[in-house]
């Protein structure tokens, strides 16, 4: 309740502040906000309790569970690809983030029909023995029992991962025993399959959602309007009050109530959502609907009409995401495949079917885009690696207050929504004395503040000490600074990276750029489940040897992303003059009364 109480008392200054900056912007603006704010309350709290549902409610192992997120959320962002497009081409944005919505109610609301639990038992010869555990333990509590009697497990080892034995230490009246046998486990086919199906229709309906909400937030704007920076930053803090709000709501009510609980709390989120988007969609003054002079209504296949088709599309996507789930690793391997085919076809597109400075901007938001990838991939580790790493390794309590593990979550949404609106002014600021830094420094700039917070994080690796139990922790207030630095980054990249593709994409092709911006990211959690999993040791091994694993992969990551951060800010004077005509005057160095593309007389220069 302590926290429940925090979490409501620190979002109310950002959501004032806000909602007095909202004023300035149109209307549309606050449905959009309230819509997404509750949209992302659903997939951000299911986010944060999935790594662990799968590791100890259904016991896949720590491997294939990280794999199965990836391809998870690689398939999350690749549906913004279908969607984008058929919003771009047929329904408009508007009927799409209403379906999205639609789909992303039945699938949250199937999450929490998570059935039993998967039951353990481990083979000694021709003994079996029951191994029992509590519906949601951190330190992955386990009991034998024995002649009929739940003893407490001190060590379960595992030898190497993906192997079957396991060494199991208990004590029984008063003496040690050791127990080395083969570990079996066994699964209710039925909820599994409830499981696949829950998240192929969440796939599908962000694949709806997503993109094309995100371009309704591009269309409140005119071209050339200086508060479209300003409006997508403000957008981004409806997104992340969702997410502070998730991560610690549906964190506490999963660790007290059960999985249900957690999973339900979701559920009624993503309900809210399509509540107010449908009620206020009127403020969208028409900037979001379908492209005109397609026929929605004439039927033209099996009687039915485009609309319905498309729809029908939406819910085969679904079926194939339901069948791509349960093979993960094959597909998250196709995934190099999508990424370079498409980011091919987009580059084929620019030379043979765009003017000179068209093709330009498309070439600074494609490099964009992709040295988005790594930042996505380490940004990621978020619900992964680093959510794994805070249940073994950090001391996650405040003044003597223990919380879960997963209300860490709610770090980076917390930040955010006390910075961006701040950031959101500072570009609003610069932009009006033009000196506001251009997309390539604000990308750079990003690069390097996530790559210190792994330093950050290294650092306080090596302050880790033994808790009661032996396991190897560090303070909370590293990892917070570290969220700290992300999230700085973020701000710096995602809002600025939304707001690039409304304006350096081709206007014929707005909502698929959207889509393949989403795509980036998509690929980018394809490569976060591998660079998650070599964090991981076999379970039960010493956590000294765990800590180094995570140690070691950190101190690549950050380096990764310093490197590249500094190589976009060396090419960023290169990369604003290529893109200057669409991306309006702010940054350029120009002599004063020179007329800029939009006709206007510069009063000053600009860097």
């Amino acid at each position: 309740m302590g926290i429940a109480l925090f979490a409501i008392l620190v979002a109310l200054p950002p959501i004032v502040f806000t909602m007095w900056q909202l004023r300035k912007h149109p209307k549309g603006l606050y449905i959009l906000f309230f819509a997404e704010m509750w949209e992302r309350f659903s997939y951000y709290g299911m986010r944060a309790l999935l790594i662990f549902y799968l590791t100890w409610h259904f016991l896949f192992e720590s491997s294939y569970s990280l794999t199965l997120y990836g391809a998870y959320v690689a398939l999350v962002y690749l549906g913004p690809l279908l969607g984008g497009w058929l919003a771009d081409k047929y329904i408009g944005f508007r009927k799409a983030v209403t379906f999205g919505a639609i789909l992303l109610v039945a699938g949250h609301g199937l999450m929490g029909l998570h059935g039993p639990a998967a039951t353990e038992t481990l083979t000694v010869g021709d003994t079996v023995y029951e191994l029992e555990r509590p519906e949601y333990s951190e330190s992955r509590d386990r009991f034998i029992v024995v002649e009929g009697e739940p003893l407490a497990i001190d060590s379960f080892v595992q030898p190497e991962q993906g192997s079957t034995t396991r060494a199991v230490t208990f004590v029984q009246n008063g003496e040690e025993t050791v127990l080395t046998g083969t570990l079996s486990e066994e699964r209710n086919p039925l909820f599994a399959t409830i499981l696949f199906a829950a998240l192929a229709l969440i796939v599908a309906g962000v694949g709806f959602l997503k993109p094309n909400i995100s371009t309704c937030v591009g269309a409140l704007y005119d071209q050339g309007d200086r508060r479209r920076d300003s409006g997508f930053t403000l957008y981004y803090m409806g997104i992340n009050l969702g997410s502070f709000l998730s991560g610690i709501f549906c964190a506490l009510a999963a660790a007290q109530f059960g999985w249900w609980a957690g999973f339900g709390l979701a559920a009624v989120g993503m309900l809210a959502g399509l509540v107010v988007f449908v009620w206020g969609q009127g403020w969208l003054e028409g900037r979001a609907e379908p492209p005109a002079g397609v026929d929605l209504k004439t039927p033209v296949f099996a009687g039915l009409n485009r609309e319905w088709l498309v729809y029908g599309a939406g819910l085969a996507f679904a079926v194939a995401a339901f069948f791509l789930l349960q093979i993960a690793s094959i597909m998250t391997l196709a995934m190099h495949g999508v990424f370079a085919v498409v980011t091919l076809g987009i580059i084929v597109y620019m030379l043979t079917k765009l003017e000179d400075d068209t093709r330009n901007a498309m070439i600074g938001l494609l490099i964009l885009t992709v040295s988005s990838v790594l930042f996505w991939a380490l940004f990621d580790q978020g619900p992964t690696s680093l959510n794994l790493f805070a249940a073994a390794h950090v001391d996650n309590q405040v003044m003597g207050s223990p919380f879960p593990a997963p209300v860490l979550q709610s770090a980076n949404p917390l930040y955010i929504m006390y910075f961006a609106p701040l950031i959101a002014v500072l570009w609003t600021y610069l932009g009006n004395r033009g000196i506001e830094p251009n997309s390539f420094i604000k990308f750079g700039l990003a690069m390097v503040q996530i790559g210190a917070g792994f330093f950050v994080l290294n650092l306080g690796i090596q302050t880790a000490v033994p808790d009661a139990d032996g396991a190897l922790r560090i303070s909370v207030l590293f990892i917070m600074l570290m969220y700290l630095l992300h999230t700085t980054g973020e701000i710096f990249l995602s809002p600025v990276g939304l707001s690039a593709v409304t304006k350096l994409s081709a206007k014929q092709i707005v909502g698929f750029m959207m889509g393949y911006w989403f795509l980036a990211s998509s690929y980018a959690n394809v490569i976060a489940a591998g660079i998650a999993q070599a964090t991981q040791v076999p379970e039960g091994a010493p956590t000294e040897e765990s800590l180094e694993a995570y140690n070691a992969v950190y101190l690549q990551l950050g380096g990764a992303a310093v490197a590249l951060g500094v190589l976009l800010l060396v090419a960023s004077p290169w990369l604003r003059k290529l893109t200057r005509h669409a991306e309006g005057s702010n940054g350029i160095k120009e002599k004063r009364g020179e007329v800029d593309p939009a006709g206007a007389t510069l009063e000053r220069n600009l860097d």
